[in-house]
């Protein structure tokens, strides 16, 4: 199958999913850049001069936004021809609506694929919806990687039959159990944003140190409420036991997955919409034997079976998250019987290669 994948960005360590499918896949071309796609990974772009100039596609977009996509529509649809593909998958919504015309002129059939926000954010949903109504329907396949995200999308176009949750998978062959480091070890891997909860996963290990004062959490990434953490941290003495390691590769935080004892994601749907799908992180924490301390939000509930794998608690209780903790540091066995009902659970479940294997099955 000749196949294109479509994606915003050219890499972005928050969509590790985005990285894996298309090493599964193995597309004939990657194209990115915005909801407009139009550069190629291996290089060049689908536009001659003078569209190829970034500074020109900008002025277009702002100022004729109608015809910038006549344009793109007829630019994509030479790219295609040319490219002899059978087919092209779409990484989010609002990518999906700009690249179905040319895909349905050209006869190719497309699928989008809905990672999280691009189902639930309100002013998302306002901008983009009447072009779901056009595009969701005509779809060879609508991929969500979550069943919380059916009700907003089949309530904007209708019934869905094409519609299918498929979640994130993770690479079981890679992120496998290690040896955890002595005491009680919890990690986090994710963006500081706020429907990540970030702040609130400090605040319940705040509570658990009242009891548990040797315990550590790790903090693997940044963002926007980076510093609001690190602020809060340094102004209740929480240095010694709160560490934040920045932004880290996948082979990077391998190792500290490895070496901990309890992952933990305060995700919580925001007051814009924003919600998550199926953090990748809860994933590769859960298939290197790590007891999960998470939320019952989207696709967590599906990823982390409650009192088998991890231990769950209703957005924003912050002090149920401490218990939970708490729990978890008082008991190792039980922590243990948790990480080792994960792995299995990912290798059953969440093997990425099976997971890529339903996928492909949809695209023709």
């Amino acid at each position: 199958m000749r196949l294109i994948i479509a994606r915003s960005n050219f890499f972005s360590y928050s969509e590790t999913f985005i990285e894996e499918q298309i090493k599964q896949l193995e597309p004939v071309h990657v194209v990115y850049e915005g909801w407009q796609p139009s550069r190629l990974k291996a290089g060049g772009s689908i536009y001659p001069l003078p569209f190829s100039i970034l500074t020109v596609r900008g002025v277009l977009r702002r100022i004729m936004p109608g015809l910038y996509q006549k344009i793109y529509t007829y630019y994509l649809r030479r790219f295609l021809r040319a490219s002899k593909v059978d087919a092209f998958l779409a990484n989010y919504g609002p990518l999906g609506t700009n690249i179905y015309e040319a895909c349905l002129a050209e006869g190719i059939p497309y699928s989008v694929v809905f990672l999280g926000f691009d189902a639930a954010e309100k002013k998302t949903l306002a901008t983009y919806g009447a072009r779901y109504a056009l595009s969701l329907p005509r779809a060879k396949a609508i991929i969500c990687v979550a069943e919380s995200m059916r009700a907003n999308l089949e309530e904007i176009a209708g019934p869905l039959p094409n519609l299918h949750v498929i979640p994130c998978g993770v690479d079981v062959s890679k992120f496998t159990p290690g040896t955890p480091i002595d005491g009680f070890n919890v990690i986090s891997v994710s963006r500081f944003a706020e429907k990540k909860g970030s702040l609130k996963s400090i605040k319940a290990l705040e509570i658990l140190l009242q009891e548990f004062p040797d315990a550590q959490l790790r903090m693997v990434g940044d963002g926007p409420l980076w510093e609001e953490a690190k602020n809060y941290v340094a102004s209740q003495g929480l240095s010694e036991n709160i560490h934040f390691l920045g932004a880290m590769g996948q082979s990077e935080y391998l190792p500290l997955l490895q070496g901990s004892t309890v992952f933990i994601q305060h995700s919580v749907l925001t007051p814009s919409g924003d919600s998550e799908g199926t953090p990748v992180a809860i994933l590769e924490a859960s298939a290197c034997g790590l007891a999960i301390c998470s939320t019952r939000h989207a696709g967590i509930p599906e990823a982390v079976k409650e009192d088998v794998t991890g231990i769950l608690v209703d957005e924003h209780d912050v002090k149920g998250m401490a218990e939970a903790l708490k729990k978890l540091a008082s008991n190792p066995s039980l922590t243990r019987s948790y990480g080792a009902a994960a792995r299995k659970h990912m290798e059953e479940q969440y093997d990425v290669v099976k997971l890529s294997a339903k996928i492909k099955g949809l695209l023709v």
